[in-house]
């Protein structure tokens, strides 16, 4: 269970900075400056930021079932493993403007995270 712990933080580094800094990489001048005013953001920079704080909501919990379900000693790696693969869906579909595939993966992602609290009871 401990690599799932380790893949939800990659996933949150990429959705929170890598992505959102590859896609303003034009305005590199700003990102390292002291930030004083907001350059135009495109359409793709805001979904991004949307989803990351999207991931940002359902991380914590997840971390804290994953947690849970590892001082228990009981497995919940099959919910782990496709909460991972639903918020990488989510993300991707997110940023490409995929709204019932999105929505869809944010649901199951959803049931997952129910799924591994009920199996800790």
């Amino acid at each position: 269970m401990e690599i799932y712990i380790v893949l939800a933080l990659l996933l949150a580094l990429f959705q929170s900075w890598l992505i959102p800094m590859a896609i303003n990489i034009q305005n590199l001048q700003w990102m390292m400056g002291a930030r004083d005013s907001s350059p135009s953001e495109s359409v793709l920079l805001k979904r991004a930021r949307r989803a990351s704080l999207n991931l940002h909501e359902s991380l914590a919990p997840f971390l804290a079932l994953v947690l849970a379900s590892m001082y228990l000693e009981i497995d919940n790696s099959t919910y782990a493993c496709w909460w991972m693969i639903l918020r990488v869906v989510h993300g991707l579909t997110y940023l490409l403007g995929v709204p019932y595939i999105r929505t869809l993966a944010f649901i199951g992602s959803i049931i997952c995270l129910a799924g591994m609290a009920l199996a800790l009871l």
